[in-house]
């Protein structure tokens, strides 16, 4: 990659990694933080779904508060509202419980981050270079995955997306082989601290993307206590487009991480309910 390339692949990288899961201590301390929490906004390690969405909800608003005041068009306005609201309504809509339900999450790339009748869930939200899954177990979140658009690293090495994230968080340890038991083998790099795990993962390949997986340390170190249930074995279509198959006529342009998931299917009765 060129010089110029690469300079603006890492500037624009470094923007998209800026916002997340802030890594709660639990105390005060005067220790300076990581460039990793540093990095990873004002969510904390163990709230609620509820709690999550309300955030992502208000800076959402946040960032539509500037265009709808200076608009002086009423129905710019009005189309403004909307969209906003869209936006919450989407990510509100996309809670999702892994009780045994087949879907396209089973047998997609978030395939082996979740376990089925373990009180897990999550929440998903799309930008239009990202999409981030926020992991739950009993209404506490544990993890965050963020799948990279292939435009953000257009023309970048999975080393150099490596020497990008650390130039920005730190030495990362590299290692290959498979992250979960049966899974495909894969390379990534590691950064392990007290309160934040990170995965650098090369999905590439398979998929068609980077991701970076944040995780709060205290549970993963639980993960087995937790998981009571064995992982049950959920029926899966052959492929992920006979799965999603109705909807394959949607959008063209949708970015890459919807071509790879397609619309999942949800319980209507499982929505956050905003008003508690």
């Amino acid at each position: 990659m060129q010089r110029s390339s690469y300079m603006a692949f890492f500037v624009a990288l470094a923007l998209l990694v800026g916002a997340g899961v802030y890594a709660d201590t639990g105390k005060a301390s005067n220790r300076a933080p990581s460039a990793l929490e540093q990095s990873m906004g004002e969510l904390q390690w163990g709230w609620t779904p509820k709690q999550v969405y309300r955030h992502l909800k208000k800076e959402i608003e946040a960032r539509y508060e500037e265009p709808i005041s200076k608009t002086t068009d009423a129905i710019e306005e009005d189309r403004l509202r909307h969209k906003m609201a869209e936006e919450s309504d989407q990510i509100r809509d996309s809670y999702f419980e892994f009780d045994g339900t087949a879907s396209a999450y089973d047998s997609g790339y978030l395939k082996g981050e979740f376990t089925h009748k373990n009180g897990e869930s999550l929440l998903r939200v799309r930008t239009k270079t990202t999409q981030d899954y926020f992991f739950f177990i009993n209404d506490k979140l544990w993890k965050r995955y963020r799948a990279f658009d292939a435009s953000v690293f257009e023309g970048a090495s999975f080393d150099e997306f490596g020497k990008a994230l650390q130039q920005r968080y730190g030495k990362a340890k590299k290692k290959s082989g498979a992250l979960q038991p049966g899974g495909e083998s894969k390379q990534w790099y590691e950064w392990r601290e007290p309160h934040v795990l990170a995965k650098a993962v090369d999905n590439n390949e398979f998929y068609g993307f980077y991701c970076l997986i944040l995780e709060d340390p205290k549970t993963v170190a639980q993960l087995g206590k937790l998981r009571k249930n064995e992982t049950a074995k959920v029926e899966t279509s052959d492929s992920l487009v006979d799965m999603v198959g109705d909807d394959a006529d949607g959008d063209q342009n949708a970015d890459i991480a919807d071509r790879i998931t397609g619309e999942i299917r949800r319980h209507e009765s499982a929505e956050v309910d905003e008003s508690k």
